[in-house]
């Protein structure tokens, strides 16, 4: 992984082949003692998916064998327990130019992942378990 600061308000990552793209984001996270808004593109394979089943309270996950471009990287870097959280969401392109998309669990860089980040402060946004759902979500009030 490397990082550049741009500026105060713009920071760029780019993952390099082999790197799993949450760890990678986790480490910058980490490291940095920065959150914020995730958006990027690339190319990754063995990516996996899901989707959040509100009636069963879990997700539905699926592993997608093969590379894929990554289209649409946008989500978000915030804290639970002062250890970073990436959510993010993937939109990512198939060789038959059909896409297939859902919440990001893992994927694998294949052959570059370049992603801005729109920084937060590591205090300024965390996120907290939600007794309805179960998920760790935004802590808006204190």
């Amino acid at each position: 992984m490397e990082a550049k600061r741009i500026s105060d308000k713009l920071w760029a990552v780019k993952l390099s082949p082999g790197e799993d793209i949450l760890e990678g984001l986790a480490v910058f996270a980490g490291e940095k003692g920065v959150g914020g808004f995730v958006n990027g593109i690339g190319a990754v394979k063995e990516p996996e998916l899901g989707y959040f089943d509100l009636a069963e309270k879990s997700y539905k996950k699926k592993k997608f064998d093969g590379e894929f471009e990554l289209l649409s990287l946008s989500g978000n870097i915030s804290f639970s327990d002062n250890e970073p959280l990436v959510h993010v969401h993937a939109i990512l392109g198939k060789n038959d130019f059909s896409t297939i998309g859902g919440h990001l669990f893992s994927a694998e860089v294949s052959v570059t992942a370049e992603i801005i980040i729109i920084p937060w402060g590591m205090n300024e946004l965390s996120r907290t378990e939600d007794q309805e759902t179960r998920l760790k979500l935004w802590k808006l009030c204190d």
